[in-house]
């Protein structure tokens, strides 16, 4: 969120604004709402459930300050597209460059390699304005927690900066071809606004990063400053009377407050967000704005000092206070207690003032020459270079404290797994595979892997073995082993993964393994952890014939079928049973066998309903991999990880699952030729 465009540059609480509106408290006080609502959701999520609507609010206030600027000026014949942008560089670029400069620094001593590397990544995009784009293009199967991305919250800062780019071109194009101002706005917002709700439902990622489904936002605060000017203008028009009268009337101020309060305590991270919804704080943010400084909301809860002071530090301390928050869940393995949490807030606030008195204030008001702006400009392209430095570099891994540990990482790989698509593989058969298309050599495969990326985990230790390296291995697509998932995309690559078997006489053995479900009693969807049902219906019976069926296709092509049952699960990832900078292991990964055997009851007896009706399909038993003397460890018995991230085997971890795998085989004689 960018919550940078305050008060106009070089105005204070005595000052009036040379863009032709006075300084207005209450708006400071009104960025104070928001900013504390993200903060208090970030850091006590349960206590406000919507402060995230705080970036909204806050899109609107940038939309109404920024247009009123270009507004003005255009209106007087004074625009400055260079000045304008030199502005908007003395205002966001000290704070931004101290940030992520701190951010890299910290992150230098206190994060792993793949993590550090994430961060140089986001630095960049950080620096270049980019960050929503960036993040828009990580949301996907491999994901890392959006929660331990200390540079998560630039998004918005890349939306408005977006925006800024085209915004005062628009405006000068309306003006140059003396096109009706407020028609042109409220059509381009309109525009958005109908983007946002089409796709939020079918696209909920693209909707919420992309700068043409947010702008309506900042263009409600842009016709509002069209309509205040139109309101101040000797002779305004029907809609600048309205505002007149709105803005005089107690009763705007009051239903901006209920909007935004509404927003704040129905809405929840669960909530289809934006869509409609974002309406709420939108709508209510203009209110407050539409209102004049004087009525009672707006001059006695808004403009009060204290609400005025923290949002005059508003922006220093948005980019300070999610960083912290992060470091602290990256370092703590989880949600860090309340005591830590609180820290972080009151330490945003400390780095937040001293950022705004010492660095903000001075450059903003003291030094406002072109040198400085591009000594500022300079700055943060240094820091936005070092960060993508970082990412090239994948992530300093020689830095000292984590070098000693070396082997540890290299098996926490996490996204930068290279077995999951190679030219091979794309040659030869349909590029609409789902996120796998990987063979291990060139000829006709031999060998397949069906399932997801719990499959394709398998192709490391695959290629590693004796026994099984010279077989030609294809990991295609994504699919459900049971081919029972009602999602076309699943249900299109299942279709293709047969047609592929079909054509491919050569296939000799057959791979099942994935993301095996969990069910209860009932045979009802659950989750493996909090045991939680999707919904009523009986999935089980469904997938057990489902599992059937495709066995019984693949043993009627002469297939071979081993079948890798599932393994223990840990809902965290595995880096944090492993010391690090400034910390013992949060974690174990250790459980009972007892407990993994529970867990997995439900799915066993689907497993043995199937598997009885195929007697000649080798069933592999991956807790052996794992469990010993009753307890389950997803560590070696020399210290490294199994697993490179929650659920995928790591490379070492493949090897030793397919050793044990192989032993069994040959056992029934197979891969006795090698």
């Amino acid at each position: 969120m960018n919550i940078s465009t305050g008060r106009p540059v070089g105005a204070s609480p005595i000052d009036r604004s040379v863009h032709g509106i006075g300084y207005r408290p209450d708006i400071d006080g009104l960025r104070s709402v928001a900013v504390l609502s993200v903060v208090i959701f970030h850091a006590f999520p349960t206590v406000l459930p919507g402060g995230f609507i705080g970036v909204d609010i806050f899109f609107v206030i940038s939309g109404f300050l920024i247009s009123t600027i270009l507004l003005e000026n255009l209106n007087h014949g004074r625009f400055n597209l260079l000045d304008f942008y030199g502005r908007r560089a003395r205002r966001i670029f000290p704070a931004l460059a101290i940030v992520l400069a701190a951010t890299a620094t910290f992150g230098w001593f206190a994060l792993l390699p793949e993590e550090y590397k994430e961060l140089g990544k986001h630095i960049a995009g950080g620096a270049g304005f980019v960050s929503n784009l960036v993040l828009w293009q990580e949301s996907g199967y491999f994901d890392s927690a959006a929660e331990m991305k200390p540079l998560l919250h630039l998004w918005s800062l890349g939306i408005e900066e977006q925006f800024y780019i085209v915004w005062p071109a628009v405006l000068w194009a309306v003006f140059r071809f003396r096109l009706p101002k407020l028609p042109i706005i409220l059509l381009f917002a309109a525009l958005s606004f109908i983007a946002n709700v089409a796709s939020v439902h079918a696209h909920p990622v693209a909707t919420f990063y992309s700068p043409l489904t947010r702008i309506w936002e900042l263009l409600i605060g842009a016709a509002l400053a069209q309509v205040l000017i139109d309101g101040r203008s000797k002779r305004p028009s029907f809609v600048g009377v309205i505002a007149n009268r709105m803005s005089a009337s107690s009763l705007t101020a009051t239903t901006g407050a209920i909007l935004i309060g509404v927003a704040l305590a129905c809405l929840s991270a669960a909530s289809t967000f934006p869509g409609w919804r974002a309406l709420f704080p939108s709508v209510g943010a203009a209110l407050l704005i539409l209102s004049a400084s004087g009525n009672w909301i707006n001059a006695k809860l808004l403009a009060n000092r204290p609400m005025v002071w923290i949002g005059l530090i508003s922006f220093p301390l948005y980019l300070w206070h999610w960083p912290l928050l992060a470091f602290a869940r990256i370092i703590a393995g989880e949600t860090p207690s309340l005591e830590t949490r609180a820290a972080a807030v009151v330490a945003g606030f400390a780095l937040a003032t001293g950022t705004y008195l010492l660095i903000e204030t001075n450059i903003r008001r003291k030094w406002k020459s072109r040198a400085i702006t591009m000594t500022l400009t300079y700055i943060v392209c240094l820091v936005g270079i070092a960060g993508y430095s970082i990412y090239l570099y994948n992530g300093a891994p020689i830095r000292e404290g984590v070098a000693m540990d070396a082997k540890i990482h290299e098996q926490l790989e996490g996204t930068t797994w290279k077995y999951t698509s190679n030219d091979i593989c794309k040659a030869k058969y349909p590029p609409n595979f789902r996120y796998f298309c990987t063979q291990t050599r060139e000829g006709s495969p031999t060998m397949i892997l069906l399932g997801d990326s719990y499959a394709n985990a398998l192709v490391a230790g695959l290629v590693a073995n004796p026994a099984t390296k010279d077989e030609i291995i294809l990991s295609y697509g994504s699919c459900d082993p049971s081919a029972s998932a009602g999602d076309p995309e699943i249900k299109t690559q299942c279709e293709t993964q047969d047609q592929i078997i079909s054509e491919t006489p050569s296939l000799r053995y057959a791979i099942l393994e994935a993301k095996w479900p969990r069910f209860d009693s009932a045979g009802r969807l659950i989750d493996y952890f909090t045991k939680i049902a999707a919904n009523d219906a009986a999935w089980a019976p469904r997938y057990r014939d489902g599992l059937d069926k495709r066995i019984s296709f693949l043993e009627s092509k002469g297939i071979k079928v081993f079948l890798f049952g599932p393994k223990p699960e840990i809902d965290y990832e595995p880096k944090y049973c492993f010391a690090r900078p400034f910390t013992q292991p949060a974690k174990n990964c250790q459980m009972t066998e007892v407990e993994v055997l529970d867990k997995q009851h439900e799915l066993s007896l689907v497993l043995k309903d199937v598997l009885a009706k195929h007697p000649n399909v080798t069933f592999f038993d991956a807790n052996s991999v794992f469990c010993k003397d009753a307890v389950c460890s997803l560590k070696t018995r020399d210290g490294l990880p199994m697993l490179r991230d929650k659920v995928h085997y790591s490379q070492y971890g493949s090897a030793i699952a397919i050793d044990l795998f192989v032993k069994q085989a040959q056992s029934e004689g197979y891969f006795r030729g090698h």
